[in-house]
Order: C-alpha cells, then structure tokens, then sequence
C-alpha cells in the first residue's frame, strides 16, 4: 500500500540511506541533499515529503508555493512539484505510478485553494515524462531552459480531476 504522509524526523534515516543512479541523479535532488540544506528546509513555502510503502519510507518529494512555480505556469493558485524520488530498490515495482496517481488527491486535501499542480521535467529524462503523461499529467507545451538543459512544463488540472 502506498500512502504519502508530511515527513518526519523519523524518517531521516531510512531516506537519506539511498543514492540515485548517474542518470536520475542528473535529474532530482535527493533526499539527502534536502534534508541537509538548511535553505531549502528553512522555506516556509516549501515543504517535505514522503512516499511509504506498507508504512515504510522509501521514497520522498517537495511542494512548493513559491514563485519558483510560475516559471512552469501563469496561475497563481498553483503549486510545484519538487525532487521527486524513489529508492531504487523499490524503483520497478509501480509505487512512482501510485504515488502521481494520488497526487492530486493528496494536494487537494492539504491545499485546498490551489487548483493546478505543476513541475518541470528534463527532455532527457523519458522514462520519467512518459511516466508523468501516464498517469494523468499533461506537458502544457511550454519549455522552460533549466540549469541542466531544456524542461517541459507540466500540469495536472486539479479542478477537472475531481
């Protein structure tokens, strides 16, 4: 089962515990490097957290309500998509799927003014957009040239996923 919860301190270990390969690595950050960045923790607007599976933790990602997310979109009640990860040795077995599949849920429930979720995706990194395209999130057909190349912008319509 697969559920997405705040994170806790009680996590630390088990997520700072796992290193992406070079190819993902190009991509997201890793929990580690979150959680030992005092900047990215000290932002009020961005917060952790974690993907379990049956209660454990094994992957993590980030929302984020500041004006990083109109890089991707125009509309204020918006929210970012961060540093998406899984472990790797859990990485194949469909909890990516499930976690994006309930996304939106998750956000809905604990941000309830944003209507749209919205994040960057390397055009490299097909495994990933095609991952994304998927399970219901859409490239808004904008580009957005990011630190390590050029990145769809894409999007989940909150309103209509309901």
């Amino acid at each position: 089962m697969i559920t997405l919860v705040p994170y806790q301190a009680s996590y630390f270990d088990a997520l700072v515990s796992y290193d992406l390969d070079a190819q993902q690595a190009n991509f997201a950050l890793t929990p580690k490097q979150i959680l030992s960045n005092p900047t990215i923790l000290a932002n009020p607007l961005r917060k952790q957290y974690c993907i379990l599976y049956h209660e454990n933790p094994i992957g993590f990602f980030s929302l984020d309500l500041s004006d990083d997310r109109l890089i991707y979109t125009s509309n204020k009640p918006s929210i970012l998509l961060r540093a998406l990860s899984i472990n790797p040795q859990f990485q194949g077995k469909g909890i990516a799927k499930a976690a994006l599949l309930i996304l939106p849920d998750f956000v809905q429930q604990h941000y309830p003014g944003i209507n749209e979720l919205v994040f960057g995706v390397n055009y490299e990194n097909t495994v990933a957009y095609h991952l994304y395209l998927k399970t219901g999130y859409r490239d808004s057909g904008r580009t957005y040239q990011g630190v390590k190349g050029p990145q769809h912008c894409m999007v989940m319509d909150l309103v209509s996923h309901q």
